[in-house]
């Protein structure tokens, strides 16, 4: 038996059937997002500035600034960073200090080879635990780490510029909610590059 909406005649084609009606049940329809949720496609050729854009743009420029001013002393920006927290608590172990600043045990050995070759840093015995290696630095390390420091006060002075130091205290807080909602612990020295260390 031929249903109704496929009947036949010597000169009209069969029709098919609607199935688009009462055959399934309707799509669930998205919320309508809040006002200020609603994202508009740029269509400018200078499209409003973003927090992450800023920041982003921002660090690039500091980090490449403070790179170049350590290249006369051999130093990268990571072996500042890790001198300085050696210098920050001398006597912990490798692997504390790897943790402390979430860098993987395997390139923390390589960090430390590298700045321990060049005399700048040295692994003692720990004397409570003959399998951990405890880090000082060198009096070489020492003496070059403050000249380093004397380099991150001259960015940190071009950095903030004309601004007042409260406004310099509030940016820090919110840099630092910055920093926790993207996971950095706030334990890295502001001058470590925190990416650097982990991933390189």
């Amino acid at each position: 038996m031929i249903s109704k909406h496929m009947e036949t005649s010597p000169n009209k084609p069969a029709r098919r059937a609607d199935l688009s009606i009462g055959s399934e049940s309707p799509r669930p329809r998205l919320p309508a997002p809040a006002p200020w949720q609603k994202v508009a496609i740029p269509t400018s050729e200078h499209p409003p500035p973003t927090v992450s854009f800023a920041i982003s743009t921002t660090g690039y420029e500091i980090a490449r600034r403070f790179q170049e001013l350590l290249t006369p002393f051999g130093l990268e920006p990571r072996d500042f960073g890790l001198l300085q927290s050696v210098a920050a608590s001398e006597g912990d172990s490798q692997q504390a200090i790897g943790e402390r600043v979430n860098v993987a045990p395997s390139r923390m050995v390589a960090f430390v080879d590298s700045l321990e070759q060049r005399g700048l840093l040295e692994r003692r015995q720990n004397p409570n635990d003959r399998r951990a290696r405890a880090l000082f630095l060198t009096a070489e390390g020492r003496e070059l780490l403050a000249q380093a420091f004397q380099i991150s006060g001259e960015v940190e002075r071009d950095v903030t510029q004309g601004l007042r130091p409260a406004e310099c205290e509030q940016l820090l807080e919110l840099l630092a909610r910055v920093r926790a909602n993207l996971g950095i612990p706030r334990d890295v020295h502001p001058d470590m590059p925190y990416s650097a260390l982990r991933d390189e």
